[in-house]
């Protein structure tokens, strides 16, 4: 849930294809697969989000199509090596190519506006971001969300860490949000990464949410 201000390579590609499931009373939403393209550039990345959702609600037939397509941009604004703190912008326009009618979208489209940071000592990472869903869908309000995320690198091929994260009201009458999940990368090849947690709400009505899914590096 919670993004970071680090780029990928320079010229290169990040394809993230995850399977992504998330359970609230009375429906279960999933991902399947959800694709994610990045691509860098010099203290840019170029990001562009394709869900293939599926959503079932108890009692009811399962809709399936193409979701909401979510394009942005990040920029990496500050990098101090010797401190290893890292600062980042990434704003992101979401565009609703998904059917509304079916459940499989917003409507309308909608911006997000998150300040990225980062900092990293011996084998630790803390990172964490604070941003600003706008929308403009019908039974939606504004929000401010964040997210942090500490992990510890276990060897050179795996990595373990802990989310903590949170918003406040996205629906006219929803309520705020706050969850964890725990998770972590494993290095299967040099070019290839497995990605995976599972968490819930603390406060809210999410009862489950799971993430599994491969990450391809062409450099």
């Amino acid at each position: 849930m919670t993004d970071d201000p680090e780029l990928i390579p320079l010229g290169c590609w990040e394809i993230d294809v995850p399977f992504i499931l998330q359970r609230t009373p009375g429906r279960t939403d999933l991902d399947a697969p959800f694709l994610g393209l990045n691509y860098g550039l010099p203290d840019l990345q170029l990001t562009a989000d394709i869900p293939i959702e599926v959503m079932s609600k108890d009692h009811d037939r399962p809709a399936a199509g193409v979701g909401d397509f979510l394009f942005g941009v990040k920029w990496r604004f500050f990098n101090d090596e010797n401190s290893q703190l890292q600062l980042g912008f990434s704003p992101q326009l979401l565009v609703p190519t998904g059917n509304r009618a079916r459940g499989l979208g917003e409507g309308q489209p909608a911006f997000v506006l998150p300040f990225l940071v980062e900092k990293s000592w011996a084998n630790w990472t803390l990172y964490g971001n604070v941003g600003y869903w706008w929308q403009t869908a019908a039974e939606t309000r504004n929000y401010v969300y964040a997210g942090a995320v500490l992990e510890r690198e276990i060897n050179e091929r795996l990595t373990l860490g802990a989310e903590l994260f949170g918003n406040f009201p996205q629906e006219q009458s929803g309520g705020s949000d706050v969850g964890f999940n725990i998770g972590g990368a494993l290095k299967v090849t040099k070019h290839l990464n497995l990605l995976f947690s599972g968490g819930r709400d603390i406060v809210g009505d999410t009862k489950a949410m799971a993430y599994i899914g491969l990450q391809l590096l062409t450099k």
